[in-house]
């Protein structure tokens, strides 16, 4: 049996975490959510993921950039997706200095969320047409 792709959420959004883990799983993705910063510290620190989608304001001080730097200073490089409600240039660049995959505004199309998720794990340009 293939192994599904394990995709790991991290909001602090209840309902978002909530679609985006509905709407992956109905795509055969294994998912896993983290609310804040140190659940998500945690499941990084097992690495035991293919993607991440993480929110730009977590809380508690810390953001979806601080989970990249996280992931990265751990040497772990697999692709990582920012969502935001509140989308700026400051983030926006600071996302692509760290090496994001994507920067995507909520709300998050269900098109958009399957087309960058298959990208993503593909390794593809998230902007080229199928």
């Amino acid at each position: 049996m293939e192994k599904k792709p394990r995709i790991l959420i991290v909001d602090d959004e209840e309902s978002i975490r909530f679609t985006l883990e509905c709407f992956l799983t109905d795509e055969g993705y294994e998912v896993i959510t983290a609310k804040n910063y140190s659940e998500a510290k945690e499941i990084i620190e097992h690495g035991a993921f293919d993607m991440i989608y993480a929110d730009i304001i977590l809380g508690g001080g810390k953001t979806g950039l601080d989970i990249i730097r996280e992931a990265r200073e751990k040497g772990i490089t697999r692709p990582v997706v920012i969502i935001t409600g509140a989308p700026t240039v400051e983030t926006a660049v600071e996302a692509a200095r760290l090496g994001v995959f994507d920067y995507i505004p909520k709300p998050i199309r269900w098109e958009t969320l399957v087309q960058t998720t298959k990208a993503a794990l593909e390794g593809r340009d998230p902007y080229r047409p199928d």
